[in-house]
């Protein structure tokens, strides 16, 4: 299937002198990780949750520092004519969630992780269908060695923590047992979009409990519609009911592209 299919014309858009403060009002208000930079009817660039974690979150910016500081550009985009496979390809080896999609070299719309994994799980003879070979894949996809941050912690220090290891979330931990997550988006929509002191706010005032998490033993469709029913990226996997591991929804983008990465080479 073409991206044609799964396009989204209405792109969310602000301009380069607009503030970071702006872009996070925008994402929280939109329930979206992403938004592009226009600037004189072109676009240039996109600014995402990481970047407002990963640049301006740990660096300290001031609130009113404008989006064209921390964006990235210039944008990765694809043809409308590839396939999604070929989208999926492009974001997974590119850690990008979020890609332009273009139309005789002009930008026209834009498809999300969230929309190759809903095609995915839609598709009766598509590649979530095809990793059920795979013996136990939430085995093989788990992350055992858990980042954590202590609920006492601080917004800024649990930025500081991602943007070090480069990861989208921490689990929350009180007395050494798990008792929420916190993620980029967390971090932007809660503490950044209201201006709040990212220094003051503790992390277990606004991260997300209790932790949804899924038997290590279910199959990587379950993972994944639920996921896409809670709206989350990132889903605790648990063993004889503890939480042992994580799994994000790159992860399962990534088993999808690396078995097809064959026929991504050879065309």
């Amino acid at each position: 299937m073409s991206l044609s299919h799964l396009i989204h014309r209405e792109i969310i858009h602000i301009n380069p002198e607009s503030t970071i403060t702006d872009a996070a009002r925008m994402m929280r208000d939109e329930k979206v990780g992403s938004v592009f930079i226009r600037e004189n009817d072109t676009f240039i660039g996109i600014v995402t949750d990481s970047d407002l974690v990963r640049k301006a979150f740990t660096k300290g910016l001031s609130l009113d520092t404008p989006v064209k500081e921390v964006m990235t550009r210039p944008l990765i985009d694809i043809d409308i004519e590839k396939s999604v496979m070929d989208a999926n390809h492009l974001m997974y080896f590119n850690q990008i969630r979020h890609l332009a999609i273009s139309e005789n070299g002009e930008v026209t719309g834009l498809i999300s992780v969230r929309d190759l994994v809903k095609f995915f799980l839609s598709s009766e003879e598509g590649p979530m269908n095809a990793i059920g070979d795979v013996i136990k894949p939430l085995t093989v996809l788990t992350h055992r060695d858990v980042a954590t941050i202590d609920a006492s912690a601080t917004a800024r220090e649990a930025a500081q923590k991602m943007g070090e290891s480069k990861i989208g979330s921490l689990m929350i931990t009180d007395d050494g047992h798990y008792i929420g997550i916190v993620t980029e988006a967390d971090l932007v929509r809660k503490v950044m979009g209201y201006r709040l002191n990212a220094a003051e706010i503790p992390v277990g005032v606004i991260m997300n409990t209790p932790v949804i998490d899924i038997d290590i033993n279910a199959s990587v469709q379950l993972a994944t519609e639920l996921m896409e029913t809670k709206g989350i990226r990132h889903l605790g996997v648990s063993e004889s009911g503890r939480v042992i591991g994580i799994l994000s929804i790159r992860d399962l983008i990534g088993m999808i592209a690396i078995r097809d990465l064959p026929r991504f080479v050879s065309e």
